[in-house]
Formats: C-alpha cells, structure tokens, sequence
C-alpha cells in the first residue's frame, strides 16, 4: 500500500487559509479599539487574513497543469548563454567600466538571441549603449563604475 503524498501547493493552501484564519481572528479581537469598520488596528489584519484564504482557496482547488517540457538545443544554449553573459556583465563592470561592458553584454546577446549580422549587432549595442548612458549618466546624474574606462 503507497503513501499518498500531498502537492506542495495544497500544503501551501492549507497553510495559507490557516494564517488568514489566525489573522482575522485577531482583527475580530482588535475591532473594538477602532472606530468604524474601515478604520482602526484591526483593518489591516482582517484585509491581510481575507486575502490569504482567498489565495489558499485559490491554491486549494486549482486545475492540474499539464507537465512542462524543459527547453533542449539551441533554445537551452539561448537561456544559458544569457544568463551567464549578464553574470558576467555583473562581474565586469566593475573592472572595465559600464560602457564597455555593456557594449559587450548587448552585443553577446544580440549575436545571441538574435542571430544578426556582426555588423548589425555592434550598431544596435553602441546604440542602446549610448542611449542608455545619456539616460543615466547624463540626464538622471547616476553614478556607474568607472574604473579602467
């Protein structure tokens, strides 16, 4: 005889309701320090408890999803490779500066994701790039690291 097991999302509804529970429990024991139904120290709990008993029901009786494929490929290589490039660019700026490193990080992920043509791909960078620094830099006076250039 197998053990059945409980999703996590009933588990989180359950959890859920019980919490709102709790907490319109306690606007029901604050309702009389305030004044009316829509103001006062219990107002907040009992906005609070309604919501996660909504969110618990709605947890609670989902429909089941069908199961989800994960990515294989070039589709796989995409996420990837964006995902590391902007690690990457994370790690760089504070070394070649935000500039060059963004040019480089759009420039990956437009050769990347887009599958343009270098030439293309370098314009569309410089053009983002310079956009973007004449938006932060110049117009809202953020300071980016600046280090090597």
């Amino acid at each position: 005889m197998g053990i059945k097991v409980i999703s996590p999302n009933r588990i989180g509804a359950f959890v859920a309701i019980i919490l709102g529970g709790l907490s319109i429990f306690e606007a029901i024991r604050l309702y009389p320090y305030g004044n009316n139904l829509l103001t006062g120290d219990h107002t907040f709990p009992g906005m609070i408890g309604v919501l996660l008993i909504l969110a618990g029901g709605m947890l609670l009786f989902e429909r089941k999803k069908d199961e989800v494929v994960l990515p294989k490929g070039r589709t796989a290589f995409m996420m990837i490779a964006s995902i590391g490039s902007l690690i990457i660019y994370s790690l760089s700026i504070k070394y070649i500066g935000y500039f060059f490193s963004t040019v480089l990080a759009f420039l990956f992920l437009i050769k990347i994701i887009g599958n343009y043509s270098w030439i293309f791909s370098i314009v569309i960078a410089t053009v983002l790039t310079t956009a973007l620094y004449l938006l932060f830099i110049v117009l809202l006076k953020t300071p980016f690291p600046s280090l090597l250039f």
